[in-house]
């Protein structure tokens, strides 16, 4: 798999000027934050994390049914298919998480991005075929984004300072008020830029061909299956 620039489109939007340069140094200065997490996850599972890349935007996910209410993310676990009709999955982190987020809040939300990756990598050794549900209200979302993942308890339990910031942020849905508000308020009511997802597109579907395409070594398979 071709390695990719983590900061390859942050680099972009501070030559097009999307981003001001204060954005762009505080990005390169934390950067070292994730870094230094997901070095910790790799320690802790012997798993390897996959690639990730900053994104110079936040996400904003809307519901038809919740009028004018929206659900902030600063994180997604993406699997893409590729020419060769393989699974790459990355894992795509906001930019006001990166320099709003305080260490502990971000290295929670990779770690807990790493469980979806997980999960991913388990559907694709099993051959599931399956879709996640759609939902239509951000209520929805929020409490089904934490029953399908792996006990992270289990998956992290060599560090217990790591599970028991990921049960304090991610116990009804991920909860930082103080991340949120940042965000609200230095973030999007300074029209920085925002990307919109209806809730219901927010969901992911792996196809047959693709997974059965995909390699996943011996190694991480059957240490996948311990932690399930």
């Amino acid at each position: 798999m071709k390695k990719i620039d983590p900061l390859f489109k942050v680099n972009l939007a501070y030559e097009n000027k999307l981003i001001g340069e204060k954005i762009y140094n505080l990005i390169l200065k934390r950067k070292t934050i994730i870094d230094d997490g997901i070095n910790k996850i790799y320690r802790i599972t012997d798993i390897e994390y996959p690639q990730y890349f900053i994104e110079p935007s936040l996400l904003i996910a809307t519901s038809p049914l919740e009028y004018e209410q929206f659900s902030i993310i600063y994180a997604r676990t993406i699997p893409i298919c590729n020419r060769e009709n393989k699974i790459e999955i990355f894992i795509q982190l906001f930019t006001p998480l990166v320099i709003y987020g305080l260490k502990g809040t971000i290295q929670s939300v990779i770690a807990h991005e790493f469980l979806h990756y997980l999960d991913i990598l388990n559907k694709i050794i099993n051959l599931e075929i399956t879709s996640d549900t759609l939902h239509n209200t951000l209520f929805e979302n929020i409490y089904k984004d934490n029953e399908k993942l792996f006990d992270h308890n289990k998956v992290f339990k060599r560090d217990r300072y790591l599970t028991k910031t990921i049960s304090k942020k991610f116990g009804n849905g991920f909860n930082d008020e103080k991340l949120n508000n940042k965000s609200l308020k230095l973030w999007i009511q300074k029209k920085l830029p925002i990307e919109k997802l209806p809730i219901e597109e927010n969901y992911t579907k792996l196809s047959f061909s693709s997974m059965a395409n995909t390699e996943i070594d011996e190694f991480t398979r059957k240490k996948i299956s311990n932690l399930s």
